[in-house]
């Protein structure tokens, strides 16, 4: 190990180990030229070893292992998503070498402001997780999606089914786990992940007739057990699946991977598709849901929000795009006032004018 001259070509070589791996080279015309390939070669290694254990990359594969447990599966997916287009825009880097710069450069290859506005935040959250867990490897990192600004955007304004679509999609799903899963996150007004999470005997109860959804929608990601009653029409789907079960633990179970439904991507495409409605995904039935029981069946804000387990009354009203009472209230006391008393003078004002033009002829 080391430099020398091979005697039968007349060329220096040089030879080195790093990492318990060897390395060489030759072809050398001096010693001194070999020397410096040495020390370069070895400053090239150490630069990639750096950028491996620090790299962008590799710390984002850290924090989606840490997101996997944490998050919901949609939440999870769509981190790796914005990690692996940010790889591909910019180079493996060290996670303390990255700029504004290079998170804008990234950013504007996106469609939308919103898509811009989305994966900003992802970014910002791999950031300040560094920041939290790496501490004292990187004591002066700043995150570098603090200098890049969010951009303006409409929100798209949630179109909700009709009753009648509803009823349309009951009827062109097939019977069996297509049908009792849509009847299920009806009734229960749940998120398709807590309805598909069902187990029989910890979150089925037919002697009492509650069901319990599990939840992660909260802002440490732990799941969290919400409670909620079990009328007719969701225990006969239950119970109908209690009897026909093959397994003891999941209520809706996968026979092709002996597991529970992980997840249904294509169920309401397709459902839509066969019902000959415009396309919904699951979230829209807690929409339709919630604003049906509201506006047909009169049922009260706060219980409504119970129902969708939001913490706060106000998450529902933004969830529903409801009016304040008060408001409506407000604006129904000068419904008409200015109307009529406007009304009146250009009455008069017509009949007046009507009979100039009477007595001309």
């Amino acid at each position: 190990m080391g430099i020398w001259k091979d005697k039968k070509r007349k060329v220096w070589v040089y030879e080195f180990q790093y990492l318990k791996k060897s390395y060489g080279a030759g072809g050398f015309a001096t010693r001194g030229s070999a020397e410096a390939a040495r020390v370069k070669r070895r400053a090239e290694l150490k630069e990639k070893k750096s950028q491996t254990v620090t790299g962008f990359e590799t710390m984002a594969n850290e924090y989606l292992d840490i997101a996997e447990r944490k998050f919901v599966r949609d939440v999870y997916l769509r981190k790796a998503h914005v990690f692996r287009g940010f790889l591909k825009v910019t180079d493996d880097i060290p996670i303390d070498q990255i700029t504004p710069q290079h998170i804008h450069d990234y950013l504007k290859t996106l469609n939308s402001n919103s898509l811009y506005n989305e994966h900003r935040h992802e970014l910002s959250s791999l950031f300040n997780w560094v920041k939290k867990i790496y501490v004292a490897q990187f004591p002066y990192l700043i995150n570098p999606c603090i200098g890049v600004e969010s951009m303006t955007h409409v929100t798209a304004e949630k179109i909700i089914p009709t009753e009648k679509e509803i009823l349309r999609l009951i009827a062109a799903s097939n019977p069996g786990d297509e049908r009792d899963i849509l009847l299920t996150c009806l009734q229960t007004l749940g998120r398709i992940d807590e309805v598909l999470r069902l187990r029989w005997h910890e979150d089925v109860n037919f002697e009492k007739r509650y069901i319990v959804l599990w939840t992660r929608k909260r802002k440490n990601g732990a799941y969290e057990s919400d409670t909620l009653p079990m009328n007719k029409d969701l225990y006969d789907v239950l119970w109908k699946r209690w009897e026909s079960r093959k397994q003891d633990k999941w209520v809706f179970f996968n026979e092709s991977t002996n597991n529970r439904f992980m997840a249904r991507p294509r169920m309401m495409k397709s459902l839509c598709r066969r019902a000959g409605i415009v396309a919904y995904g699951f979230h829209a039935l807690r929409h339709f849901m919630a604003s049906y029981l509201m506006d047909e069946e009169k049922v009260s804000l706060k219980t409504v929000s119970g129902l969708l387990r939001h913490k706060n009354v106000r998450t529902t009203e933004i969830y529903l795009h409801s009016i304040d009472t008060s408001k409506v209230a407000a604006s129904d006391k000068i419904e008409g006032k200015f109307i009529l008393k406007l009304a009146k003078p250009l009455q008069e004002a017509a009949i007046k004018e009507e009979g100039v033009k009477g007595e001309n002829r």
